[in-house]
């Protein structure tokens, strides 16, 4: 069975293939981004609420502790006052020695307590100043995060204007120029993925070329990745053409050859821009004819 003319369609017509690239095209696209970002910044929201709700627990926690801490040594506090109130009432002669002057030191049980109390003061104004800290970080926590709370319901984006950011990044579409070169054009391009397919041996199911902007694209349908890639490596021979990446899946491939240098100098970043998504297209409606 003889292999179909590449490039040509049942009944001997040439297919024309034209992808403009305009709104509508891009409105499927616009809307599944839209709810993707909607839906990561509902995420994000998410997770700093919980975020502020385990910092304020976390900070009631430590102030909880502190008081109990407070308490304690409070208590603690009374107990050793009793205590040495008692001893001084027990033995009212330890306090100080027998002829011994006015300036002399405390016995040593006495001056020993009165560290301890010391201590134990110190220790008291530590944990009181930690507590009062901890509560006003509590009280901070609280209000950043009420007034986070309000600050997260903002207004839902205008899917059209992310329509139109998205439009004027890519640009329009970029025309054939006048002084187009031979190999660039629809039949250039059909001769040289021809070329490339004979050399490497391998039988094209179909070639069709998007001529809807320029650079046009190619479109080659394979019986294996395998036998494209024995394709592509006759570019590499070709010198007027350079294999500029693809969109593919299982032997069909939607591609550019045409190389930089082939492309209008004002309008070499809108084509760049603008090839991935129409390789994607392209890719798309080949996969469906």
């Amino acid at each position: 069975m003889s292999d179909p003319v590449p490039g040509t369609a049942r009944g001997g017509k040439q297919n024309e293939f034209a992808v403009p690239f305009t709104r509508h095209h891009l409105q499927y696209w616009d809307e599944e981004h839209f709810l993707l970002l909607m839906s990561k910044s509902r995420i994000a929201i998410l997770a700093i609420i919980v975020a502020f709700s385990v910092v304020t627990f976390l900070q009631l926690q430590t102030a909880a502790q502190l008081r109990r801490e407070l308490a304690a040594a409070g208590e603690e506090n009374a107990r050793l006052h009793q205590n040495l109130t008692a001893q001084e009432q027990d033995s009212p002669s330890s306090s100080l020695r027998v002829g011994s002057s006015a300036d002399e030191k405390p016995a040593e049980p006495q001056q020993k307590r009165l560290q301890e109390l010391e201590s134990e003061v110190m220790r008291l104004r530590g944990a009181a100043g930690r507590a009062t800290r901890a509560e006003a970080e509590v009280a901070q926590l609280k209000s950043a995060l009420e007034s986070h709370q309000v600050s997260t319901a903002v207004p839902v984006p205008d899917a059209n204007s992310n329509s139109n950011l998205i439009l004027a990044y890519v640009g329009e579409a970029v025309p054939p120029p006048a002084n187009i070169n031979p190999a660039y054009t629809k039949h250039g391009l059909i001769n040289a993925i021809q070329q490339a397919a004979q050399l490497a041996g391998v039988s094209l199911k179909k070639v069709e070329i998007d001529t809807s902007e320029f650079p046009f694209l190619v479109g080659a349908v394979c019986d294996s990745d395998a036998d494209f890639e024995k394709v592509k490596a006759q570019f590499k021979n070709m010198p007027d053409y350079e294999y500029g990446g693809a969109t593919s899946s299982h032997g069909t491939y939607a591609f550019n050859i045409t190389p930089y240098r082939g492309y209008p100098p004002e309008a070499g970043e809108r084509i760049a821009r603008r090839v991935p998504l129409r390789m994607q297209m392209f890719f798309n409606q080949l996969n469906t004819r």
